[in-house]
C-alpha cells in the first residue's frame, strides 16, 4: 500500500479533541482527526504521548488506568501512527506493571536500541524497571 500524505499531530491537538474543554479548537481538532485515513494518517511522537500521559495524569487528576485507556485507544486508532508502535505496546504493557507511562516509554526505547543497562536518580523507576539507581 502505498502512503499519501502523513500529518504530524502536536499534544494540544489531541489533548483538544481528547477534553473537549474549547469548543472552537475541538471543532477544528475533529476536522483534521476525522478527516485522516490509514492512507493519509497522522503521526504521533513519543514526546506527545509522555505530555498526554502528564496532562491527563497531573494537571486533570485522572486515574492512571483510566489515562492509560486513552493511551491503549489512540494505539488502535487505524488512523494513526506512532514514532514506534513497539515500543509504545511495550511501555504500555510495564506501565501495566506499575512503571510510570513516560519511563515505560524511556525503557521501551533502551529495549528496542539495547541498552546494557539504563541509570536513573529515581527510586520508584528503578524499583520498576530494573534501573541502576545512581
Amino acid at each position: 500500500m502505498s502512503r499519501g500524505r502523513l500529518t504530524g499531530i502536536d499534544t494540544n491537538v489531541l489533548l483538544r479533541y481528547l477534553l473537549r474543554d474549547d469548543p472552537g479548537q475541538f471543532d477544528r481538532a475533529a476536522q483534521l482527526l476525522e478527516a485522516l485515513t490509514p492512507e493519509n494518517p497522522g503521526f504521533v511522537t513519543h514526546v506527545t504521548l509522555a505530555e498526554i500521559y502528564w496532562v491527563l495524569r497531573r494537571a486533570r487528576h485522572l486515574e492512571r488506568a483510566a489515562v492509560l485507556a486513552v493511551i491503549r485507544r489512540l494505539v488502535h486508532t487505524a488512523v494513526l501512527e506512532f514514532e514506534d508502535g513497539e515500543t509504545v505496546v511495550r511501555a504500555l504493557q510495564l506501565a501495566g506493571q506499575g512503571a510510570d507511562f513516560p519511563d515505560a516509554l524511556i525503557q521501551g526505547s533502551m529495549e528496542q536500541f539495547g541498552a546494557s543497562e539504563t541509570v536513573t536518580f529515581d527510586q520508584s523507576a528503578a524499583d520498576r524497571l530494573g534501573w541502576r539507581l545512581l
